[in-house]
């Protein structure tokens, strides 16, 4: 009798290859995310790729190296979209209780007078009335200089243009304020170099990204004088998108003048700009006075890992407005000593911004319903959730839309 034979069917060459690619892939989206460097890991794949092409050595030797350039730069890739879907803030976040809360009733403030109200970021609610006028100065700074200064006239401000190279704002006076309001992206080359320097400017304070520093600093000397010429007393900071990163490092600059009270910074959809050592040293000298705002899943304000948000964020998503909390802050090796010198961190590792920001800026219209209110996005990032129409939106809701 013959006995029944087995037959051993076992996977495909192909098929083996094709599983640990995947797994590569897998691994190695991990590893870029928890290290934060998915755009150098995305690039060093590219290039590796590029290099294979060129047949420096076998053809063999070359093909593996293809393999392992694409596994690279996928997961670099991977990385970078994956950050997309994260919340910006990197700690605790907690809903605002408005459970008792009422919109206080419509008040018509003048700018001076709006300026001069008392302020925290700590404030149990966020519903600060200043923040619409500093989105109102946002959309000014896009404008150019004869209607923004026309506008802001009719305010009752004084002001006068600031530029470098492509970067623009202006700084306008009313009364014992000065508020400095700095300009976006906009639609040409330089800005988007400004915007995707892969260099890390460093002083003993700490690091901030390059790009950003370098766009501001050549508006830094006009700035000062107007201040003196208007001598302000008090000093309030704005900006929109990449007009938000240059707010940052406007404010650096300030403090390292050390003339002039810091009233407020308040940003909107802004890019990270600060590294770790920095965000130490800025923290505590912006206590209660620097919130970004967040509006849903604005893309804008997740990209340009390994830099960090501080001061403190307030972003609405599906119709409730979440917080940050506080992050520890090292001092001298220890949690909270704010008499010591800032840890500093020695890495070499900068992310650009990629064209991002220009593309966003340039693309779809927020959508909204029959009564006004945004779409709720979800969890996807959209492009409309960065257009300071859906951030006025968003205003609306955290004030009561008190105009």
């Amino acid at each position: 009798m013959n006995q029944p034979q087995t037959q051993t069917i076992s996977a495909s060459p192909r098929s083996q290859n094709l599983k640990w690619f995947v797994l590569a892939i897998v691994l190695g989206t991990a590893v870029a995310c928890f290290s934060r460097q998915g755009a150098y890991i995305a690039l060093f794949g590219v290039i590796a790729f590029g290099i294979s092409l060129l047949r420096f050595g076998s053809d063999q030797r070359m093909a593996q190296l293809r393999k392992v350039a694409m596994v690279v730069a996928a997961s670099g890739l991977l990385a970078i979209v994956g950050g997309l879907f994260a919340n910006p803030w990197q700690g605790s976040v907690e809903k605002e209780d408005r459970t008792d809360w009422k919109p206080a009733p419509k008040i018509d403030s003048s700018p001076n007078e709006l300026l001069a109200l008392e302020w925290s970021s700590t404030n149990e609610n966020a519903d600060w009335p200043v923040s619409r006028l500093m989105l109102e100065l946002c959309k000014i700074a896009y404008k150019d200089p004869v209607d923004a200064n026309k506008e802001l006239a009719e305010m009752g401000f004084e002001s006068e243009s600031i530029s470098s190279g492509s970067m623009n704002g202006y700084v306008a006076s009313i009364g014992d304020h000065a508020v400095i309001l700095l300009r976006g992206t906009e639609s040409n080359v330089y800005d988007i170099v400004q915007d995707l320097r892969f260099l890390k400017s460093t002083n003993d304070k700490g690091s901030m990204h390059g790009g950003f520093v370098n766009g501001y600093h050549g508006m830094h000397g006009l700035v000062q004088k107007l201040l003196e010429q208007y001598d302000a007393k008090k000093v309030w900071i704005t900006g929109h998108s990449l007009g938000g990163a240059l707010a940052v490092v406007c404010v650096n600059n300030i403090i390292e003048d050390a003339k002039y009270e810091i009233a407020g910074v308040m940003t909107f959809g802004q890019p990270k700009v600060v590294r770790e050592d920095m965000r130490s040293f800025l923290e505590p000298k912006l206590a209660g006075k620097y919130v970004f705002f967040v509006n849903d899943m604005d893309p804008v304000t997740r990209v340009v890992d390994p830099y960090v948000h501080f001061g403190h964020m307030v972003r609405y998503a599906d119709g409730e407005i979440e917080r940050s909390l506080p992050k520890p802050v090292l001092y001298g090796g220890k949690l909270g000593a704010q008499n010591a010198s800032p840890e500093y961190t020695d890495d070499l590792n900068d992310q650009e911004l990629d064209e991002l920001i220009n593309r966003l800026e340039g693309t779809a219209e927020p959508v909204f319903t029959e009564d006004g209110r945004p779409v709720v996005q979800g969890y996807i990032p959209r492009v409309s959730d960065h257009k300071l129409d859906s951030y006025s939106t968003m205003l609306d809701a955290l004030i009561g839309d008190r105009r």
